[in-house]
């Protein structure tokens, strides 16, 4: 069976009946809300705030990799002077 990642979980029926209260609901309670189709996950709804959070953690962790990738090169690089760039 699949993992429900959410604290609140409606079907889709419920969804289609009242997609605002849905909405504000998952803004509210700032926590995401699993859509269930036949008891397995559909998607997701999230707060903005939710959004912002997620995006900006997978930032992080991009210019972190980038960051352990570029350190993991140091002793090959090589100095160079402004007249050279």
């Amino acid at each position: 069976m699949n993992a429900i990642h959410a604290a609140i979980s409606i079907g889709v029926t419920e969804l289609r009946e009242s997609p605002t209260r849905i909405l504000k609901r998952a803004e509210d309670e700032d926590q995401a809300v699993a859509i269930l189709n036949h008891n397995k996950p559909a998607g997701y709804i999230v707060s903005p705030r939710m959004m912002e959070a997620m995006l900006d953690s997978i930032a992080d962790r991009v210019a972190d990799t980038r960051a352990k990738n570029r350190l993991a090169t140091l002793n090959t690089a090589r100095r160079v002077t402004l007249d050279e760039l």
